[in-house]
C-alpha cells in the first residue's frame, strides 16, 4: 500500500516549526546556564544532527504505524509535545536543586505521541543537552538517566485502563523518584541529611503531579481528535468536500448517500460510525483526477493529510487491489455497491420496494458468497444488521 510515500506540505510546515522549537529551546537553555558563544555554536550542531535522525525516526514510525494512536498522531501534536518536554527540561534544569529534577517524567510526557523507543530516545537526549549546558557532574547524569529508565517502563503501567493500576503506578513514580534523587546524592556527597529528604520526597511528588495533570490533557488531546478528525473532513466548508461537488454533483449525491448509509449501519453493529462515514464520502475520490483511480485517490488523500485508516479503506476500493481488511471498509464497500446498483435503474424501476429490495438482497449475497468480506472480521449476524438496513432504506431519497 502506498498511501504514505510522500510529504505533504502541512507536515513539512511542522517539522520546520519542529526544528524552531529545536533552535529556540537550545538557546534559552545555553542562556541560562551562560554558555559561551563557541561552546553555544557546538550546541546548535548537535541539535541539528540529532533533530534531523529524530525526524527520519518520526517518519519511519509513522510508516509503520507504530506510533501510538497512529492515526490521529498529527505532527502538529508531536510539535506541541515536544515543546511541553522541552519546557519541563529548562524549568528542571534552571530552578530545581541539583539531583532533585522530576526528569522521570520526559518518557511519561513523551509516550503521548512516541512509541517507547523514540520517547526513550528523545529524553536521553534532553539529558544530554542539559548535562552539556550545565556541567553535570558523573552522578548527576546517572541520576536523571536511571529516572528516564525507571519512567519508560512505569508508562506501561500508567497506560492501562484500571484505575487500581495507574494509581498502583503513581505510588511506584513516586517512590522511585525519591529513591533515586537521594540515592545519587549520597552517592556524590557521602552525606545524607533531613533537607535531602525533604527534597527527594518533594521531588517525587512533583513527578506525580506532573504526570497526573499533564498526561490526561494529552489523552484528551488525542481523544477528541479521535471523534473530531473525521467530521472535520465531512465538513460543508473543507476544500476537498466542495471540490467533488464542483466535479460532477451527480458523484456528489452518490456520495452523501453512501456517507449518511454507511455511518447508519456502523452505528448499528458499534463499529466506527465516523470513519465508515468519512471513508464512504471520499471513496471514489480518485474520479477526481481519473485512471489509475485508486492510486489517485491515494495520493488526494495524503496531500491532505487523512487519517491511515481512511486511506487504507481507499486502498481497498472495490475490492480491487485488495479486499475489505476492517468491518469499516466492509459496510464501505457493501454500502457502495448496493448504492451504485440501485443508481444504475430510474426511479420508476425502484419504485417498488420489491423491486428495491430483490436487487440490494441479490447484490449483497452476491458479493458474500465470492468472499469479498471474509477478512473483514464481520459476523453473520452483523452482516444480516446491515443487510436489513439496507433493504429497508429508501436509497434513492
Amino acid at each position: 500500500m502506498r498511501q504514505t510515500d510522500r510529504f505533504s506540505s502541512i507536515r513539512v510546515g511542522y517539522a520546520v516549526l519542529i526544528g524552531i522549537i529545536f533552535i529556540a529551546a537550545n538557546t534559552l537553555l545555553s542562556s541560562l546556564a551562560s554558555v559561551l558563544i563557541d561552546k553555544y555554536i557546538c550546541m546548535i550542531a548537535i541539535n541539528i544532527c540529532f533533530f534531523c535522525l529524530f525526524l527520519l525516526l518520526i517518519i519511519r514510525r509513522r510508516l509503520e504505524n507504530k506510533l501510538p494512536e497512529y492515526n490521529y498522531i498529527s505532527y502538529g501534536k508531536i510539535a506541541f509535545v515536544i515543546a511541553i518536554e522541552w519546557g519541563i527540561t529548562i524549568l528542571c534544569s534552571a530552578f530545581a536543586p541539583s539531583f532533585f529534577a522530576p526528569m522521570i517524567v520526559l518518557p511519561i510526557i513523551a509516550s503521548a505521541v512516541f512509541d517507547d523507543s523514540l520517547s526513550y530516545a528523545f529524553s536521553l537526549y534532553l539529558i544530554i543537552i542539559t548535562s552539556l549546558c550545565f556541567d553535570y557532574g558523573a552522578y548527576m547524569i546517572l541520576c536523571y538517566v536511571t529516572m528516564v529508565l525507571f519512567g519508560n517502563v512505569i508508562v506501561n503501567f500508567l497506560r492501562r485502563s484500571e484505575n487500581l493500576q495507574k494509581l498502583y503506578a503513581l505510588v511506584l513514580l513516586f517512590a522511585t523518584t525519591t529513591l533515586i534523587s537521594i540515592i545519587f546524592y549520597y552517592f556524590n556527597y557521602l552525606e545524607l541529611t533531613l533537607s535531602v529528604l525533604v527534597y527527594g520526597l518533594g521531588v517525587g511528588v512533583a513527578a506525580c503531579l506532573i504526570t497526573v495533570c499533564i498526561l490526561p490533557l494529552l489523552g484528551l488531546f488525542v481523544e477528541k481528535a479521535q471523534v473530531t478528525t473525521y467530521e472535520g473532513y465531512l465538513d460543508p466548508d473543507y476544500s476537498l468536500y466542495n471540490e467533488i461537488r464542483k466535479f460532477s454533483f451527480i458523484e456528489f449525491q452518490h456520495a452523501k448517500r453512501i456517507s449518511n448509509l454507511s455511518r447508519k449501519c456502523a452505528k448499528a453493529i458499534n463499529a466506527n460510525d465516523s470513519l465508515a462515514a468519512c471513508a464512504a464520502f471520499y471513496y471514489r475520490l480518485g474520479k477526481i483526477e481519473g485512471e489509475p483511480m485508486i492510486d489517485n485517490a491515494i495520493k488526494i488523500a495524503n496531500n491532505h493529510c487523512f487519517p491511515n485508516d481512511v486511506i487504507k479503506i481507499l486502498s481497498e476500493y472495490g475490492g480491487i487491489v485488495s479486499l475489505p481488511s476492517t468491518k469499516e471498509s466492509a459496510i464501505v464497500h457493501m454500502v457502495d455497491s448496493v448504492v451504485t446498483k440501485v443508481e444504475l435503474f430510474d426511479a420508476d424501476s425502484m419504485s417498488s420496494s420489491w423491486n428495491q429490495n430483490m436487487v440490494i438482497y441479490q447484490t449483497i449475497n452476491e458479493l458474500s458468497q465470492k468472499g469479498f468480506y471474509d477478512n473483514s472480521g464481520l459476523t453473520m449476524n452483523q452482516f444480516l444488521v446491515i443487510r436489513e438496513i439496507l433493504a429497508n432504506e429508501d436509497i434513492l431519497a
